[in-house]
């Protein structure tokens, strides 16, 4: 095959190979010992079938890489796709190393294979945790197809450089596109043991914005969901459960359910070891209206299990009276606390409260299984498809390799979809009627059977002396509590303590999972401390970080180190941004918070109007982050703007009442969400510049933002609220 000319970039030199052939094997020896190894522990990234594909048209350098010789560069998205943003992230990744134009790829949607590792969406992990490995993958590719013209052109590779998707001869205007070259691959290439890496300064994808692999096919309705995927033939599964949590079916007459036209079969839900609150009666159909309907005609009697007994107020009364008569388990213990408030000059002490939250994603709970004597093939909106097919593994007794697990974009997954418990539902299903079945949640179900954000409260004191520094702190929670999180480690003397209500209500991760309260708590009352110390607000965050780095271990998801010197930059960055220190206009009135997720810190600032006297407008939200190297600015955006507003929803309305062991609340129209016209008419983000290793985005910008806003209800109103969701009545 002929070179042919092309319009002649620079160089580029830190894109060609310049180490020769050293490092370096043959191919044929690299595919037997990565097969003999079972992944491509050579250069620390799995290889398809354990070794680089290859047939007459197409080569697969690994599993996540697809070229064929009509020029289509194929990326596998390894990690579910719930509104994060990592169909995009991920493959741009593998996308930069390859050096490739963006609009030469086209990324589809893994399906769970071990090969991959893990495939999850929780913690926001999904780019700290593939960064380099992803970039490998790309890098591996690009070098075989340096090797592979330096051969055409029998040239040393240091002659050879990429660019676009094509491989160039330095010095001249001759390339070959990776398509010309994929014939080459097949038989002569030499694979690199060890890929080099670019220079983050030569980075031409990675840290620009670039718009939704899927927006297009969003927008139109051309996007598959878990609702998407009922394969043909398959029935529909709707599910009576018992409105009281953990109760049991006592007895049920599917008589009038039968009758109903497409209801097929009734059936009672089959215990499962790993999933024992699982309990309910299923209405088998051809349609999910025939299904509906039958469950309508459904006459089930429960067993409640003494579970109407509980309501959220009893747990109210509970966590209060634990927090007042019972010492807490001690999770952070410095200093002499009590010796130090003995000596404090100025003490102040507050009651934060939080109430059961829904996740109320937009696409309701569903899920296809069709099991099979042979094998299962599932699909549906997870976070967690290794643990699908574990529990697949565990109730059919068929192999991990016999269950094909296919992950379908999720309507919003927010922790909800961590718990398997609706693919429990369909793989038991399937493998009781014996035929494909998609179980399908109604809105009323996710509102009345989810796994609900913990019930909380907190109680704060802390401590002055006579130079007005805060020497003292002690919090004591009932529920979720991060004790890791700001200002501990800098205050002298430190306690957090926890109590535990035993409750029947299943709690679950739910956005920014612990994080969402603790920041409430913590942000809330050091904007209290400031007002009694006569300080600004983030002058007394700042004062407490210091001008010189201090590391503190925090013992969270992941263990990461907070840096001081980080959150006062992004502190400083918001301040500055905001005009913090600059006069509000007349009649607006900001409030400031700040938090570190998961190992990015965020710091916010809300600005609120007081139309009349009982309502306020957000206008503005500014905020700065730092999770370290962004690499996708647009996505990266949407994620800190959709926490922000995720958290406004959820301070102004959320809110789940439990009534004789029931949820009182059923659809939107009483679990509301924050409508268009209650949105900040402006949301800024800056990202402080950072080659540190990325982090993660999808949960950051929400916990900041519950206290941002109701501190500044406090400088509006003068009232704080110290129990969510906001009532300035009850303030």
């Amino acid at each position: 095959m002929k070179s042919r000319p092309k319009a002649h970039p620079n160089d580029g030199a830190s894109h060609a190979l310049t180490t020769g052939r050293a490092g370096s094997m043959n191919r044929r020896r690299f595919l037997t010992v990565s097969s003999l190894a079972g992944i491509g522990l050579l250069i620390g990234i799995p290889f398809a079938n354990a070794g680089a594909v290859v047939d007459e048209k197409n080569f697969e350098p690994n599993v996540y890489l697809k070229f064929t010789n009509t020029g289509k560069i194929i990326i596998l998205a390894k990690n579910p796709e719930i509104g994060q943003g990592v169909m995009t992230a991920l493959p741009m990744l593998i996308a930069e190393e390859l050096d490739v134009d963006w609009s030469q790829i086209d990324v589809q949607q893994a399906v769970l294979d071990s090969r991959f590792g893990e495939q999850v969406a929780a913690g926001s992990g999904a780019i700290k945790t593939n960064y380099e490995l992803l970039r490998k993958a790309g890098a591996v590719a690009r070098e075989i197809f340096l090797e592979a013209a330096s051969k055409r052109w029998s040239v040393p590779l240091s002659d050879c450089f990429t660019r676009k998707g094509a491989v160039y001869r330095r010095g001249t205007t001759q390339a070959y596109t990776y398509a010309e070259l994929v014939d080459d691959t097949i038989s002569q290439v030499i694979t690199p043991e060890f890929p080099r890496l670019k220079d983050p300064k030569d980075f031409r994808l990675i840290g620009t914005a670039v718009s939704g692999v899927e927006n297009r096919k969003i927008v139109t309705g051309a996007a598959v969901f878990g609702l998407d995927s009922r394969p043909k033939g398959a029935l529909v599964a709707v599910i009576a459960r018992c409105p009281v949590f953990q109760g049991k079916v006592k007895r049920f007459d599917a008589t009038a359910a039968l009758r109903i036209d497409g209801v097929i079969q009734v059936v009672q839900l089959p215990a499962v070891a790993s999933q024992p609150a699982l309990q309910g009666v299923a209405v088998i159909a051809r349609t999910t209206w025939a299904a509906l309907k039958g469950r309508e005609a459904l006459s089930v009697e429960w067993d409640f299990q003494g579970g109407e007994q509980e309501s959220d107020q009893t747990i109210r009364q509970k966590a209060n009276d634990l927090l007042h008569t019972v010492s807490g388990a001690p999770i952070r213990n410095e200093g002499d606390v009590d010796q130090a408030f003995t000596a404090c000059v100025g003490l102040h002490e507050a009651v934060y409260e939080v109430p059961y939250w829904a996740h109320a994603t937009m696409e309701p709970m569903n899920y296809c299984a069709d099991v099979r004597s042979d094998r299962a093939d599932l699909a549906g909106p997870t976070q967690v498809p290794k643990a699908v097919q574990e529990r697949a593994v565990e109730m059919t007794g068929l192999p991990a390799e016999k269950i094909a697990v296919q992950m379908s974009r999720a309507g919003g997954g927010f922790g909800r979809r961590l718990e398997a418990d609706y693919a429990v539902e369909a793989i038991a299903l399937s493998r009781q009627v014996g035929k494909p079945v998609q179980v399908i949640w109604t809105r009323e179900d996710d509102f009345q059977h989810d796994f609900y954000n913990l019930y909380g409260q907190c109680r704060l004191k802390a401590g002055f002396d006579a130079t007005n520094r805060l020497v003292a702190w002690h919090s004591k929670t009932a529920g979720y509590f991060w004790p890791d999180s700001f200002p501990a480690g800098l205050i002298a003397n430190f306690r957090a303590e926890t109590v535990w209500v035993n409750t029947k209500i299943p709690n679950g991760a739910w956005r920014g999972p612990g994080h969402n309260v603790t920041a409430f708590y913590l942000q809330s009352f050091l904007d209290e401390l400031a007002t009694v110390a006569h300080k600004n607000p983030v002058d007394l965050q700042l004062d407490l970080l210091g001008n010189t780095d201090r590391l503190f271990a925090q013992n969270t998801y992941g263990n990461k180190v907070f840096s001081t010197a980080r959150m006062r930059a992004v502190i400083e960055l918001v301040a500055q941004k905001s005009g913090w220190y600059q006069p509000s206009p007349q009649g607006h009135y900001r409030g400031f918070a700040s938090h570190y997720t998961f190992g990015t810190y965020c710091a916010e600032v809300v600005t609120i109007t007081r139309p009349t006297p009982t309502t306020y407008q957000i206008l503005k939200v500014v905020a700065a982050v730092d999770c370290g190297r962004v690499i996708n600015h647009s996505g990266a955006t949407a994620q800190i703007e959709g926490g922000i507003l995720d958290g406004f929803s959820t301070a102004m309305n959320g809110a789940i009442h439990v009534e004789n062991g029931r949820v009182r609340e059923s659809n939107f129209d009483e679990y509301r969400l924050m409508r268009i016209n209650d949105a900040p008419a402006h949301i800024d983000v800056h990202f402080v510049p950072s080659d540190a290793h990325p982090m993660g985005l999808g949960e950051m910008g929400l916990p900041p933002a519950i206290p941002a806003l109701c501190n500044a209800l406090f400088a509006a109103t003068g009232k704080r609220i110290r129990r969510l969701p906001i009532d300035l009545n009850q303030a």
